[in-house]
């Protein structure tokens, strides 16, 4: 697929097939996120691989699914993430690195996705125990974990009619995520132009 069929395509996943994801490619997508940029090229951010089943399973009770769809949508027993990439901010070299880690993580959602790979950035996070979980010092913050493994599930943008962006379960149990059509978002050479 090209790149903006990737970009397009992509979407969050919450259901997951409990195949393995080799770790040489839970490597490659780290490389991915190490590859963006950093604001003044201050690089504070570091990366944690979970692949091994009973830490994973440790971790995926730390986390919150699905605002808008739960708890249909919440990963049920045999969909779970097989694998998480938790990204972590050393504060002695930069104390809120917001903007590098979210271009960090967009390059592993992408790089994922270019790998049929399903994920799903979250925010939503036990951050005390899973600072316990993975024994992170003190002087790191825990910013986001990236649930990871083969989509069992096929989620489904599309432009929202009108205000609302909540995304949704059809009766067919399909996800839908509506986006601001991109007439409604655009402006051309001054606010209020339409393109």
């Amino acid at each position: 697929m090209d790149f903006l069929e990737l970009i397009k395509s992509r979407r969050s996943v919450r259901q997951f097939k409990q195949e393995p994801v080799d770790r040489s490619t839970l490597v490659e997508l780290v490389e991915l996120g190490r590859c963006a940029p950093a604001g003044g090229n201050v690089q504070s951010l570091e990366y944690i691989i979970v692949d091994q089943p009973e830490i994973a399973s440790r971790i995926f009770e730390q986390l919150a699914w699905g605002g808008h769809v739960k708890p249909r949508r919440n990963p049920g027993e045999g969909q779970e993430p097989v694998a998480y990439i938790v990204v972590v901010v050393d504060t002695t070299i930069k104390k809120n690195a917001t903007d590098d880690a979210a271009a960090a993580i967009e390059n592993i959602l992408l790089g994922a996705w270019s790998r049929q790979i399903g994920s799903c950035w979250l925010g939503s996070i036990n951050r005390d125990k899973v600072r316990a979980i993975l024994s992170i010092p003190e002087n790191y913050k825990i910013d986001s974990i990236i649930a990871l493994g083969l989509p069992a599930e096929k989620p489904i943008m599309e432009d929202c009619a009108g205000d609302d962006t909540k995304y949704y379960l059809d009766d067919n149990d399909v996800l839908h995520v509506p986006k601001r059509p991109l007439k409604k978002i655009t402006h051309n050479n001054k606010f209020g132009k339409p393109i």
